[in-house]
């Protein structure tokens, strides 16, 4: 059996380790010079070997694919990891930092309003039987139907309350509160209620960055794995499918579309897709971030995430359990946020972030350098990861998941653990399964 991988991400390359493992002649074609997709750590131009992550940066507890590969390659969890549900200590506003308590006093019931939107949304989460099935939801249409910014209107949230649910949105699914389904945000729930059982979840970076597990699978892969090759082009009847890129045809039995959707969107396609799946591979959101890192020569700043009112939305520390004097910070921006400095050229980012940390944490040191990454300006890739919007669960859900023909689509955006390295993976093993037994 022949397969053509199409990208080098987590999904591609885990893929193809698993086709490879079932005796098939696998290719994996990726348009870039790297393995690794939208997983990208970052060491230059950092003094001290610090680093911060462009791309994904955290692994939870519970997502076990991603530990195994850890343990595979040697790459441990830095720290004693986070929980979200403590992350957030600081909202910078007005000019100063206010901590839990001056922001309970400044905006009584802030705390009961934001339980009260958490409440909401475990409420919608009960109803997901199964949380790779959220379309089977009994209240699925109506759920589908409402935002995030429904259910906090509806939770009475103030102006800092609605002020930090949004900063949580565009931090968790890159979008505003408006373009994310509560069914999407409940199906989100339910797995890691499932996947957890019962435990606390803590995150945590590692050691060396995320960047090491793309390269030790795509080092096993070895000569498969083939850059600088774009994908233009498939044909596919009912025996083989032929793949254009680089003026070459690759032919094959299967194709897996291991990739953003938004490349996709370009390809010359024949036969065309169906009008479903069309509908779906050309409409399903893709949140918009841009994360900004600036390295300085001493940490002066508390301990913790810090929300902002301004234009940074957030700003943390990701070189916490990094050994070194300097340290970084980082400007997690997106949504809105995220198209915006986007449309900024990268010095112009560095210095917007630069300035903003100065006045939060009263820097009086310059920068020692930095870089910033705007995912959404990408051509590759076209966002940072998919977010379904109102209505896109009920509508696009199970019809990305099914095979089209002898083409499969593989990607965290067809996974149960949407977002994340973990549904990657997860992916990968699927589309691989499901091509091996087809025989």
């Amino acid at each position: 059996m022949r397969v053509v991988v199409v990208g080098a991400g987590l999904a591609g390359l885990r893929t193809a380790e698993h086709l490879r493992a079932g005796g098939a002649d696998v290719a994996v074609l990726e348009g870039g010079q790297r393995p690794g997709g939208r997983v990208r750590t970052v060491r230059a131009p950092f003094a001290g070997g610090q680093y911060s992550e462009s791309g994904a940066e955290w692994v939870d507890t519970y997502h076990r694919r991603v530990y195994e590969l850890m343990e595979r390659y040697g790459v441990r969890p830095l720290g004693q990891g986070e929980q979200w549900t403590t992350i957030r200590r600081w909202l910078h506003r007005d000019g100063r930092l206010w901590a839990r308590e001056a922001l309970a006093a400044a905006e009584p019931g802030l705390f009961e309003q934001l339980d009260h939107f958490e409440r909401l949304v475990h409420e919608a989460a009960a109803g997901v039987a199964d949380s790779a099935a959220p379309q089977l939801h009994p209240e699925a249409a109506a759920l589908d139907a409402r935002s995030l910014a429904d259910v906090a209107r509806e939770a009475g949230l103030g102006e800092i309350g609605t002020l930090l649910q949004r900063r949580d949105s565009q931090g968790e699914f890159a979008s505003e509160p408006a373009e994310v389904s509560l069914l999407f945000m409940a199906q989100q729930r339910a797995h890691q209620r499932d996947a957890e059982a019962g435990g606390e979840v803590f995150a945590h970076r590692v050691d060396g960055g995320f960047s090491r597990l793309a390269e030790g699978l795509a080092a096993e892969l070895g000569e498969l794995v083939r850059y600088g090759h774009t994908v233009t082009g498939l044909e596919q009847d009912a025996d083989s499918v032929r793949v254009h890129a680089n003026g070459t045809v690759h032919h094959a039995d299967h194709v897996v579309l291991a990739c953003s959707l938004v490349p996709v969107r370009a390809m010359a396609l024949a036969p065309e897709m169906p009008a479903d799946l069309h509908a779906a591979v050309h409409g399903l959101g893709y949140g918009a971030i841009t994360k900004t890192s600036v390295q300085w020569p001493a940490r002066t700043w508390p301990a913790g995430y810090a929300t902002t009112a301004g234009l940074a939305q957030r700003v943390y520390e990701p070189t916490m359990n990094q050994a070194g004097e300097q340290g970084i910070l980082m400007a997690y921006c997106g949504g809105d946020g995220g198209r915006s400095w986007a449309a900024l050229p990268e010095t112009e980012r560095i210095a917007l972030a630069s300035s903003e940390m100065q006045a939060m944490h009263s820097i009086a040191a310059a920068p020692l350098g930095g870089y910033s990454r705007a995912w959404s300006t990408e051509a590759r890739y076209g966002g940072s990861y998919a977010v379904y919007r109102p209505g896109e669960v009920t509508a696009y859900w199970e019809v990305l998941r099914r095979p089209w023909g002898r083409v499969h689509l593989a990607g965290e955006h067809v996974a149960t653990c949407t977002g994340y390295m973990e549904g990657a993976l997860e992916s990968g093993e699927t589309v691989a399964a499901r091509i091996l037994a087809s025989g």
